[in-house]
Formats: C-alpha cells, structure tokens, sequence
C-alpha cells in the first residue's frame, strides 16, 4: 500500500502493509551521491522490509544539487522528521539511509540532537558517505579495489551539495559531528568501497568516546551491496530485518 503526499514542496512516499498496524516506523533516505534519486533496488529493498517486518517505510523525494545545495535539503527532511516524530513513538522510529542518505540521515539525527528533537531508537546505515571530503588517506589503498565510486567524481558534486559551506561542517560531514546521545548506531560497509576508510574512522572514533555500535564490516563487497541479490546481500539483508525488530 502506498500514498503520495508532499512536505516544502517535495513528494514524500508512505509505503505500508495492507492493513497497518502500530509497528514500526522508518524514514528511509536514498542514497545517489546528493544527485540521484530512487532507483529500483531502492524500491525492492524498502518492499521487502514492508512484507517481511510489517513496518511503515517513508521515503522522502529530497532537493538534489544541482538544482539544490543541502540547506534545501536539509529544510525539507527536517521538517519531515519533526512532523514524524510527533505522530510515531520513538521507540517504533527508525532512520535509514544508504550512501549519501546514510550520510544525511546520521547529520539529521546529529541536528535534531542539537535542537533538543527526540531521537529515533536506531540509525541504520548502509554503505555511509561520513565525510563529504573524502580525505581520508586510507582512501588511496582502497581506491584500486573499488569499481563503482571514484573520488575525484564524488567531491566534485559534493562541493555543488555544499554551496557555499565548508563541507567539514557536521551536516555535510557526520563523522565531525556528535556521537554520544544519538540513537543506537548500526553500519554495514564492504571492504571493496572507497567509504569503508571513513566507516573504519568511525567506529574508532566512536569507540574512543564509549559510544557502542553495531558495526558489520563484509569481505569483498562492493557499494551498497545490500541492496542487490549476491548471497552476501541476503544475509545482510536478514541482519538489517533482526536490527529493526530487536530493537
């Protein structure tokens, strides 16, 4: 079951089973380098966790660059959080996002968190972009190995998402943001994807400030690989479905 509303202007999607129930509720922020919007194995994943979880899904159509730069972005999907967060309990309230959503979606939790908002009970994270720079030096070793992002591509649009801010700054790159008093935090990463550095950096990080995360690390995975159909993405899949009813 899905209907079509609109918040600042933007489509938001509601994806639900047939007959709803009070369960859970994620926001889910696609992924596409700021530039891309949904594709398909956007759509399959986020069914997939409707039939098999029985959850409500909201998939916002957020500004991309070049039209937009994230201060638009981040006005839409704010104000889409805090009418959420209103109408669902935060214990059932799950934010999601995969690449530069996963990004977004970890800046919006640190945001919220400055605003004194409610946090959701868990961020999921899916192949995160944590820092827009991409400056990582781990990077370098990395590189070679991955065949779907390259990094020269990616801070080029990423400096077009930025506008006129300094992309360190915590809402473009998460990793400089908050940890402590977030939800709780889980990522997946392949060790075949250049944002594997920054996933590694942060859990690191994480760890030096006593924050406890969920952290899944899959040899040989490339970008995103969740999303797709490889042995490995099922069984990411199924952790990804556990984490959202444990909690």
């Amino acid at each position: 079951m899905v209907y079509k509303y609109q918040v600042n202007g933007r489509n938001v999607f509601n994806l639900g089973p047939k007959h709803q129930c009070a369960g859970k509720h994620i926001l889910y922020l696609h992924g596409g380098a700021y530039v891309q919007n949904f594709k398909k194995p956007h759509w399959d994943f986020l069914a997939l966790l409707v039939k098999e979880i029985n959850c409500t899904i909201t998939a916002p159509d957020y500004p991309l660059a070049p039209a937009f730069t994230y201060v638009e972005t981040f006005a839409m999907v704010e104000a889409l959080y805090q009418e959420m967060i209103l109408k669902v309990n935060p214990a059932d309230f799950i934010l999601m996002g995969d690449s530069a959503g996963g990004g977004l979606g970890l800046a919006l939790a640190q945001k919220m968190k400055a605003d004194q908002v409610n946090q959701p009970s868990q961020i999921i994270l899916l192949s995160p972009w944590l820092d827009l720079t991409l400056s990582n030096p781990d990077i370098v070793t990395i590189d070679p190995k991955d065949s779907f992002l390259e990094v020269e591509s990616l801070q080029t649009v990423g400096k077009v998402y930025a506008g006129d801010t300094n992309p360190d700054c915590y809402l473009l790159s998460p990793i400089n943001g908050l940890l402590e008093g977030l939800g709780k935090i889980s990522i997946f990463i392949g060790t075949k994807d250049i944002l594997l550095a920054d996933a590694r950096k942060f859990k690191t990080l994480a760890e030096s400030k006593g924050v406890c995360i969920n952290y899944y690390e899959y040899a040989d995975m490339v970008h995103v690989w969740m999303l797709l159909n490889f042995p490995e993405s099922k069984k990411a899949k199924q952790q990804i479905m556990d984490l959202v009813r444990q909690y």
